[in-house]
């Protein structure tokens, strides 16, 4: 600011906060240790209509004080262009690389090199043209987004909770993240062993046989009593208890009962070799769930399963303890 206080001119200013508040306002362009190297004083309105731009008078200020610049001084370059700075006591490299607008980055992992050459689309000749990029660029792109997938995968499947305790949404929330990374080690290890991906359960079908297994394993079922359960009985088999389910979720999609004609899905491995519930019934005749070949009428009333028990067929015991 121009120090100003007379009444007499058109382009006297008053900014709030200055030690000068009342003046002529200048814009400079200066050096690093201080030397002015352009100007230019803010004239204000011209007959009381400002002239608009689209960049708007910041950006009109910025243009006109670096259109005296030298070229080629690693300023104003244009799209692709990218500068790089190393902090060698720690490793560290920054980058700032100008695409639609200048990006910075800072890494200890990686830096602008090598230096990529990829295609973008460019709004003003409506080409793609060719644009430089640091390594780092490139880097970034393909290991970033984790928190976003994560967050696609918890709503995807998510079970609706209504209290007004908040903590519980806490409680829950972690409850569907470990259900995630569980799901996720799963895929990791399906993928390691080379099975085949169509066996390979989706996460519906994991988070059904996950349930089944908590809920089943190393349990008894038994039939619920008739009445209201006494509150004080202190009994975890008692009516009411998750654990006392009547018939085990085994469909595909892990809904009670299962609709279409094709056979229901194998209760999940854990439950199966619990080695805790399973007593044959006997029930309608039907085709054996392990063997496929015979047909039985002894039942598991724990698995909700057909299986051959005779003397020349055991499939009772395979099915649970092999």
């Amino acid at each position: 600011m121009i120090p100003f206080k007379g009444k007499f001119s058109s382009i006297k200013q008053y900014m709030r906060g200055k030690p000068h508040p009342w003046g002529f306002k200048v814009w400079v362009r200066a050096g690093i240790s201080g030397m002015m190297l352009d100007f230019d004083v803010y004239q204000g309105s011209k007959n009381g209509i400002r002239v608009k731009s689209e960049l708007g008078l910041s950006g009109d200020v910025v243009l006109k004080l670096a259109s005296t610049l030298p070229k080629g001084q690693n300023y104003k370059k244009g799209r692709g262009s990218f500068d790089h700075r190393v902090e060698g006591t720690h490793n560290i490299c920054a980058v700032k690389w100008y695409d639609n607008r200048a990006v910075t980055l800072v890494s200890s992992f990686t830096g602008p090199e090598p230096v990529q050459e990829i295609q973008r689309w460019d709004k003003a000749t409506k080409t793609y043209i060719d644009v430089e990029r640091p390594y780092i660029v490139a880097t970034y792109n393909k290991y970033m987004g984790g928190v976003d997938l994560l967050d696609s995968f918890t709503a995807k499947y998510k079970f609706t909770l209504k209290s007004r305790r908040w903590y519980m949404y806490i409680f829950w929330h972690t409850i569907t993240l470990a259900v995630v990374n569980a799901w996720l080690l799963y895929k990791r290890h399906w993928q390691a062993l080379a099975m085949p991906k169509k066996e390979m359960l989706n996460m519906r079908k994991f988070q059904a046989q996950l349930a089944s297994s908590l809920i089943l394993m190393d349990t008894t079922l038994t039939t619920p009593k008739r009445g209201r359960p006494s509150s004080g009985s202190g009994n975890p088999d008692a009516a009411g208890s998750p654990l006392t389910a009547r018939k085990r979720p085994s469909s595909d999609d892990g809904s009670p009962n299962c609709s279409s004609k094709k056979s229901c899905a194998h209760p999940p491995l854990d439950v199966r070799k619990d080695l805790t519930g399973h007593f044959p019934m006997k029930v309608k005749r039907g085709r054996c769930r392990h063997c496929s070949k015979g047909y039985t009428n002894t039942h598991c009333s724990k698995c909700d399963v057909r299986l051959c028990f005779s003397e020349d067929r055991n499939c009772f015991w395979d099915y649970h303890c092999k």
